[in-house]
């Protein structure tokens, strides 16, 4: 520490020196001399500093000049303040034989899947995606669902050219939007009334023209012919009026029983005749509902017809657009006496998380992996609408998933619907609680990687004996490697890299041999590539700067750190 004393102190204390008596600029010692004397405290007459020298500011002292009547302390940078440069990159040093066979099972053909082994912190995560994203493939087909009309809690599933799903979902949502607007209008118009009582009108002549023979011979033989609310009712008639029950009652008796054997028989006519009346209805039923669609193709066939236009070279397209005009044909028959129509035609989805077909194959790495988190979920939007979310395999679409064996092994039922589709090569969402819609799976395009150590894939093992024969494709990370094949100054460039990532302060340029040393000492001769360790030392080593106010990891930094590293491994 340094402690300056104040300018009237100066003058009270320090002599006028003339030019001949300035004395020679002292030189600092050199760092081994300081180092030799663990604490020096300096005090001299002539001079108006008092310096506290230890082994944490001996780099302080590097310049002290004494000119005239007064000495000025000017601290310079120490020689060694120079900082390491990370990589720009992320480097795997000694892995070529893990890359290689990462790179080899990444080009393989679908269904090729990888198991990388190694242990946590040696960057396993970070080399899938590296390498992953260097993979060039053929984008995975889009998809729609579509509500079935004849099961409603179905969805049929239909493909579509690469990327283009949330255009084409756009487009027919603004065309149904637009579609059932136009239709609730045409329900309301004077035409399609003038319509409805056409049909009213042409049942009730049929009706009447049926009746009307057996109602002539009825009024022959004085029996009226009345239309109920449940059909016809025979009754007798005098003077054209129908008589009285009472009436009838008082009637002689020979009189009744003639009155009553001409109903019965008319009774046997009319029966045969309303028999035939359901057909009628039925057929007046059928010309409603063709009313219906008419109306309801009137009003969808201009936005469809331009999504069609848009999209004229897509044959599957077509089948989707075809599937999207009878689901709502068939919803507007249904729901044409409701005040509200707002019919569930096809399913949204989360255009946001599908695929670019114009940039590279997409790396997915699984931070959640549960067994819907994986798969996908169909639930609800805020409307409370059916909507597809896309899970980390539908998200990859054919391009790389990345996921961690202890998530699946904390998980066990995330493991079994993985292992699933990589068998069946399908996807299937699972409906949330609530939502009673299954929709069709859709092929498995994506290379799944699964990244372990030697605990987590024990636990695997236990969950499903055999796991292995999933990963036809296993690369194993080098846990160390000889001298000669990573430098000093490579892997304090690393070093570098893992301390600005993880927001630590700069490695000072003469730290770099220590930490190479330090990574050879854990690795038993070779060089340990593991990071915790490494990210722990630095770690520690910044926290000893920061109690120093210095702006970068020092020589002294690291050796205290790795001091108190030493202290906690004892017992």
């Amino acid at each position: 520490m340094v402690f300056w004393r104040t300018r009237s102190e100066k003058k009270a204390e320090v002599p006028t020196a003339t030019d001949a008596e300035t004395p020679p600029p002292i030189t600092a010692q050199p760092a081994e001399a300081d180092a030799a004397t663990d604490e020096k405290v300096e005090t001299e007459a002539s001079t108006n500093v008092v310096t506290l020298v230890t082994s944490w500011l001996a780099d302080r002292l590097a310049d002290v000049a004494i000119v005239g009547d007064r000495r000025d302390v000017k601290e310079k940078p120490a020689k060694d303040s120079a900082q390491v440069g990370p990589v720009e990159q992320a480097q795997f040093f000694g892995q070529k034989r893990a890359i290689g066979k990462i790179r080899a099972a990444l080009v393989a053909g679908r269904g090729e899947h990888l198991l990388i082994m190694g242990e946590p912190g040696s960057g396993r995560v970070e080399l899938a995606e590296a390498l992953g994203s260097e993979v060039d493939r053929a984008p995975a087909a889009d998809w729609i669902h579509i509500v079935d009309p004849g099961a409603p809690s179905r969805a049929k599933g239909f493909t579509l050219p690469p990327g283009e799903g949330p255009r084409f979902r756009r487009d027919v949502r603004i065309a149904l939007d637009k579609a059932r607007a136009a239709f609730g209008r045409y329900l309301k118009s004077e035409e399609h009334r003038i319509s409805l009582d056409l049909l009213e009108e042409d049942l009730r002549y049929r009706s009447e023209r049926a009746v009307e023979p057996i109602r002539r011979r009825a009024e022959a033989q004085n029996i009226a012919v009345v239309k109920s609310l449940d059909g016809y009712v025979l009754a007798p008639m005098h003077e054209g009026r129908v008589v009285r029950s009472d009436v009838f009652r008082a009637l002689p008796e020979a009189l009744k029983r003639n009155v009553e054997a001409k109903i019965t028989v008319l009774e046997d006519e009319l029966q045969s005749v309303v028999a035939k009346l359901p057909d009628a209805e039925f057929e007046a039923s059928e010309k409603h509902d063709a009313l219906i669609r008419q109306a309801a193709l009137r009003a969808l066939r201009p936005g469809l017809t331009a999504v069609r236009r848009a999209y004229a070279d897509g044959v599957s397209i077509g089948a989707a657009l075809d599937a999207v005009e009878e689901a709502f044909l068939s919803a507007a028959t249904r729901h044409a006496g409701s005040e509200i129509f707002e019919p569930v035609i096809f399913l949204d989805c989360e255009d946001v998380h599908l695929t670019d077909p114009t940039g590279p194959s997409k790396v997915v790495i699984a931070r959640q992996a549960t067994a819907s988190d994986l798969l996908g979920e169909i639930s609800r939007d805020a409307l409370g609408l059916p909507v597809v979310l896309p899970g980390h395999l539908m998200r990859a679409g054919s391009g790389i998933v990345i996921i961690e064996a202890w998530r699946l092994a904390a998980d066990p039922s995330a493991w079994l619907a993985i292992s699933a589709a990589i068998r069946s090569k399908q996807i299937a969402p699972i409906s949330a609680p609530g939502v009673g819609i299954k929709v069709d799976s859709i092929p498995f395009a994506a290379t799944v990687v699964i990244v372990a150590d030697a605990q987590s894939w024990s636990k695997l093992e236990a969950i499903e004996p055999g796991v292995m024969r999933y990963f036809p494709h296993v690369a194993k990370l080098a846990e160390t490697i000889p001298m000669s094949e990573l430098s000093e100054d490579d892997f304090a460039k690393g070093a570098a890299r893992l301390a600005v990532e993880h927001g630590l302060r700069p490695i000072n340029s003469a730290v770099g041999p220590l930490i190479y040393k330090d990574a050879v000492r854990r690795g038993g001769g070779r060089v340990s590539l593991a990071g915790i360790p490494l990210l722990h030392l630095l770690q520690r080593a910044d926290a000893v700067a920061a109690d120093h106010s210095a702006s970068q990891i020092r020589v002294a930094d690291l050796n205290a750190a790795i001091a108190l590293r030493a202290d906690g491994d004892k017992p």
